[in-house]
C-alpha cells in the first residue's frame, strides 16, 4: 500500500498506483503530471523505497547541477525518479539519451505541476519513449482512506448485466456535497485542516504561489491582477461552456487575451 499522508498513524492509498505500477512496467519513462500539491510528489518518492534514486528540482542545488551537468543525474544502472523536470528542459535530453541507449522499463519516474503533456519540448522529447498519467486531487473515498474513486469503480469492474445487483448494495452518502465541496481534495486541506478559516488561508497561499511562482516559468504576464480575476471568473462558470468572448466582456479583457491566458490555465495544471 502507497502512503500519500499519515494522519493518527493511518495511510491515505491514491487510485491511481496500481495504474502507475502498469506503466513502469510497460515503458521506460512514466510522467505523473497534475496541479501542484495533488500529492506527486509523496506518490513517487515513496513507490519503491530506496530502490531508486531521487532528486527533487526544487532543490536549489539539483536544480544548478541539472543545468551544469544533467547526465550525472541519469546515468547509473538503477531506475531513477526525478521531480518537478520541467524547470530544466536540459534534463529531458538526457532523459532521452539515456533511454535510447539503454532502454529498460521503468528506467525513468518523472513528475511535473504544469500539464507536460502541452509543453512542446517535452513531448517531442519523449514521444514513444513515455506514458503520462495525471494526478487528480483526491476523491472523497481517498480522503476516506478507501482508495476508491466512487460507485463509477465499482461498475467498471463489473459486467453491465451485474450493474443493478452493484448499485443496489452501494450505500448512498448522506454528506453534505457542499461541505464537501468547500474542503476539496488536495491532501493537506481536505485531510489535514478541521477549521474554515485554515482552509482559507491555505487556499490563499495556494493561489498566490501559483500565480506568483509556477505561472511565471510559463510566461511573462504583466497583468497579474487581471489574471486573477479572469481566474475567479472561470471558476464561477464549473460545468458550464465558456464563451470566450462573453467572458473576456464579463473581465474587461479581450478574446486573444482570454483564449491564451485559459491555455496556460490547462498548460499549468489548474484547469
Amino acid at each position: 500500500m502507497i502512503v500519500i499522508h499519515v494522519m493518527n498513524d493511518f495511510t491515505y492509498p491514491r487510485f491511481a498506483l496500481s495504474s502507475l505500477r502498469e506503466r513502469l512496467d510497460a515503458m521506460p519513462a512514466v510522467v505523473v503530471t497534475g496541479a501542484r500539491q495533488t500529492g506527486k510528489s509523496t506518490l513517487v518518492r515513496d513507490l519503491a523505497g530506496g530502490r531508486r534514486r531521487y532528486w527533487n528540482l526544487d532543490d536549489w542545488e539539483v536544480l544548478d547541477l541539472a543545468r551544469r551537468s544533467p547526465d550525472v543525474l541519469v546515468q547509473g544502472p538503477e531506475p531513477v525518479t526525478i521531480d518537478e523536470i520541467q524547470r530544466e528542459s536540459a534534463l529531458l535530453i538526457a532523459v532521452k539519451r539515456e533511454i535510447d541507449q539503454h532502454r529498460e522499463s521503468g528506467r525513468f519516474l518523472l513528475t511535473g505541476s504544469s500539464d507536460l503533456l502541452m509543453m512542446r519540448d517535452v513531448s517531442e522529447s519523449l514521444a514513444g519513449r513515455s506514458s503520462y498519467l495525471t494526478l487528480w486531487p483526491m476523491t472523497r473515498r481517498e480522503v476516506l482512506g478507501t482508495g476508491a474513486c466512487g460507485i463509477w469503480d465499482h461498475l467498471l469492474q463489473n459486467r453491465d448485466a451485474d450493474w443493478e445487483d452493484v448499485l443496489a448494495g452501494h450505500s448512498v452518502s448522506r454528506d453534505d456535497w457542499r461541505s464537501l465541496a468547500v474542503r476539496g481534495g488536495f491532501p493537506t486541506p481536505s485531510i489535514h485542516m478541521q477549521r474554515s478559516r485554515a482552509r482559507e488561508i491555505w487556499f490563499e497561499g495556494y493561489v498566490r504561489t501559483y500565480v506568483e511562482r509556477d505561472l511565471r516559468e510559463l510566461s511573462v504576464i504583466t497583468g497579474l491582477s487581471d489574471y486573477r480575476r479572469l481566474m475567479r471568473a472561470v471558476c464561477l462558470r464549473i460545468g458550464q461552456l465558456v464563451n470566450q468572448t462573453t467572458l473576456g466582456r464579463d473581465v474587461g479583457l479581450a478574446q486573444p487575451t482570454v483564449y491564451r491566458w485559459l491555455n496556460l490555465l490547462e498548460t499549468s495544471g489548474s484547469e
